[in-house]
């Protein structure tokens, strides 16, 4: 596929508006079946790291096709292969590139250099995909129908395979809580913001509520926690904007659902709360003075994706933390937050310069929420709001955005940002 599809996928693709349609869909569509498309070349699956191999997914092929495409197309003159923000990326691989120097396994380090490239082409591809389309339907029809199946194939697990924390098919339950808390927001803001057929309204409002419950069924609770709290945004944007009798209505509906999920879900989700290890506390205190021993002791970090190596011996980072060690040859696990993991691998400097990213596009997110008031991209711009919310909050107590699927949904909606930016930027310079 690499050496011989790729290129003839590149020479069906060019030109073709209908295949790059369907190579565009089957792009977004595959993100979360990791198992199923990825291919290792090189892996060590029992290594405790973020990344564990050099891993290729069917997303990132169809991607470089689709780029190709584009490049060597009749319209290759219009590809941005800069858009907006991407300096800010280009600082934090820059950043997370140098603290390679302090690695003691660089082939490690080579893992998640690799993921960040190729996680780049996707967020390019997707951005030119949008900018060609002038819409985000493809986005929206792949995403609502993977988490409707999503949903009932956790049902499956949760009813008949008697699993207490479903996944789907995502590598954690956190993942799959993350990803769909993502979702939520944006369908939501869609069928409360913008006009309709039945046939489109109840299946965004399936995906919807599909989105909310896989939340629940995974038993996340920093999902749970987030999940309100994105949706509460939406909707009190949503009603700023223009109540009316439909959003009303909608609302009272998903007030309703919301309800009798609460009390069928409530035993559930409270013992999941109540009957938490305490170890499970304390060993996310303990992981977290250990990342701020990495990252005082090393200007750069102690190596890019090598903190499975450095948290446990020869290394004396994990003493005086409170981390046990059961067994001589035990191998700690990963500090719970993204943050703290950032700078315990490239410094307190390579976690600035994410701060900085991630920051950038919520600001410009929030600057095109005024900008789109009145038109028609402006579900999008507060479903966003509260996708990133929630992601960025979630993103505190665990470190899985680090993880492929949900790497590869939030360059989604940075792409969906930068375009929405460029187009808000280039209005005021015509109004100027």
């Amino acid at each position: 596929m690499l050496i011989f599809g790729v290129p003839v996928a590149i020479v069906m693709l060019k030109d073709n508006v209908r295949m790059q349609k369907i190579a565009y869909f089957m792009m977004i569509l595959f993100i979360p079946f990791v198992y199923s498309t990825g291919i290792n070349f090189f892996t060590d699956e029992f290594y405790k790291g973020t990344v564990r191999g050099y891993e290729v997914l069917a997303t990132d092929m169809i991607a470089w096709a689709l780029l190709g495409a584009f490049l060597i197309g009749k319209n290759s003159k219009d590809i941005v292969l800069f858009p907006r923000g991407s300096r800010f990326y280009l600082l934090y691989f820059i950043f997370s590139c140098i603290s390679i120097v302090n690695a003691e396994n660089r082939v490690y380090s080579g893992y998640v250099v690799m993921q960040m490239i190729l996680h780049y082409i996707f967020f390019v591809t997707v951005y030119n995909a949008i900018v060609r389309e002038k819409n985000f339907d493809v986005i929206l029809y792949a995403l609502g129908g993977f988490i409707i199946f999503t949903f009932f194939h956790m049902l499956v697990q949760r009813l008949l395979w008697g699993i207490y924390q479903p996944s789907g098919v995502f590598i954690h339950r956190n993942s799959t809580a993350m990803f769909s808390n993502m979702l939520a927001p944006i369908f939501l803001s869609l069928i409360l913001n913008k006009e309709m057929t039945k046939r489109n309204f109840y299946f965004f409002v399936s995906a919807f509520l599909c989105s909310s419950f896989v939340v629940i069924l995974s038993l996340s609770r920093g999902a749970i926690i987030f999940l309100p709290l994105s949706l509460g945004i939406v909707i009190l944007f949503s009603a700023r904007n223009k109540m009316n009798s439909r959003k009303a209505k909608i609302l009272a509906l998903i007030g309703v659902c919301a309800v009798v999920a609460v009390m069928r879900a409530a035993p559930m989700v409270i013992d999941r709360f109540e009957n938490a290890p305490e170890t499970s506390a304390q060993g996310r205190v303990a992981f977290a003075k250990a990342a701020v021993n990495m990252a005082e002791d090393k200007f750069f970090g102690v190596g890019l994706n090598n903190w499975g190596l450095k948290i446990n011996p020869p290394y004396r980072y994990w003493e005086g933390t409170g981390i046990k060690r059961p067994y001589e040859d035990f191998k700690s696990g990963i500090v719970e937050t993204i943050y703290l993991l950032v700078a315990a691998e490239c410094g307190w400097i390579g976690l600035v310069s994410l701060l900085l990213w991630f920051g950038y596009y919520y600001y410009q997110n929030i600057r095109n929420i005024k900008a789109y008031w009145d038109a028609n991209g402006f579900f999008m711009t507060i479903g966003v709001l509260g996708a990133l919310s929630a992601v960025y909050g979630q993103s505190c107590f665990e470190w899985i955005l680090k993880q492929q699927t949900n790497s590869y949904e939030i360059m989604i909606m940075f792409a969906i940002i930068a375009t929405m930016t460029n187009v808000r930027i280039s209005q005021e310079k015509r109004a100027k």
